[in-house]
């Protein structure tokens, strides 16, 4: 019998990560049964960007596929191979997830016992008064109080950097705000996720995805709040994939057109190391983006506070923290 109302879709994007995978998926689906109406969507982010590097495909996919079967209507897989990022690895998994709740995890996971049905009660109850996301803590250790982590908020607002770092987790018997939150272990409802546009098409695997979900919702009035259990665990293996200094950074400013426009888009890419032309040839190469012109537009027409009000609410005096 099913113990909260509603449906909950996870999301989980992998890319050669076998049998890590499988096991997270196992994990997650023991926590749930029997405990709510749940389907878990995993989407094999496998595609010829990972190939050029020299790197095979394991048999993640296959296996994954071989489980996906009638006895299990609670899994799906699907393929993303247009390009490596798991930012749209997730976007196709949430258009075909059919959920009222998103939760979102990496597959190199494992959830702490009874952590995600406590969470998953909690918001399911009380998520519009929340007006936001809600985060488990982190752990790259093994089962060890205090060394659980959350993020800060970083800023440099003269270079137009919005970031964020670890830092210890707060222990705490209620949920509490904070300006930001890894998008691993992040529950939504799809009303927020629609509210933003899912992430953008353009955004590829490493940077930028995080700093769209914090910072656009904090322009649009929204909050991150942390949900005060034992950790969602990484397991930080090597998963067959690498990223450049161009793309990370690219993806950054694209994430920071969204919730900052693109004059501060432009002041972010040119703060950055490398040469001014090559710099402004990267900036007008995403600023003539269709999609990207389209979703900023979106947003902007939502905005509730501006990014530099609402960082020098967030800071000291407007002061990085950090």
């Amino acid at each position: 019998m099913d113990i909260v109302k509603g449906k909950l879709s996870v999301i989980i994007p992998f890319c050669n990560e076998h049998p890590q995978a499988a096991f997270t998926i196992q994990n997650i689906f023991c926590e749930l049964r029997d405990f709510c109406d749940f389907e878990i969507i995993a989407i094999n982010n496998w595609c010829n960007e990972v190939a050029t590097q020299g790197r095979a495909e394991d048999k993640g996919g296959e296996y994954l596929q071989s489980l996906a079967t009638p006895q299990r209507p609670w899994l799906k897989v699907f393929n993303y191979d247009k390009k490596l990022s798991h930012w749209q690895a997730k976007n196709l998994g949430v258009q075909n997830s059919t959920g009222e709740f998103l939760w979102f995890c990496d597959a190199h996971c494992i959830v702490s016992r009874n952590a995600l049905q406590r969470m998953l009660g909690y918001f399911t109850a009380n998520h519009e008064a929340l007006n936001g996301t809600l985060h488990l803590p982190l752990s790259y250790m093994l089962e060890k109080p205090g060394l659980e982590l959350i993020y800060k908020l970083v800023t440099d607002m003269d270079k137009a950097v919005v970031h964020y770092s670890f830092t210890r987790y707060r222990q705490s018997n209620v949920v509490y705000q904070v300006p930001c939150m890894s998008t691993c272990g992040m529950m939504m409802t799809r009303e927020l996720y629609d509210l933003l546009g899912g992430w953008p098409e353009e955004l590829g695997i490493y940077g930028g995805g995080e700093h769209f979900i914090n910072f656009t919702l904090a322009v649009l009035g929204k909050t991150i709040n942390i949900w005060p259990d034992y950790p969602l665990f990484h397991y930080a293996a090597k998963r067959g994939y690498s990223w450049n200094y161009d793309d990370y950074h690219r993806n950054r400013c694209i994430a920071t057109f969204m919730y900052g426009g693109f004059e501060m888009g432009r002041k972010y890419i040119m703060n950055i190391k490398g040469r001014p032309q090559v710099l402004e040839r990267m900036y007008y190469d995403i600023a003539t983006k269709k999609s990207i012109q389209e979703q900023e537009e979106a947003l902007r027409k939502k905005e509730v506070i501006p990014i530099s009000e609402w960082v020098n609410k967030n800071t000291q005096g407007g002061e990085s923290d950090g």
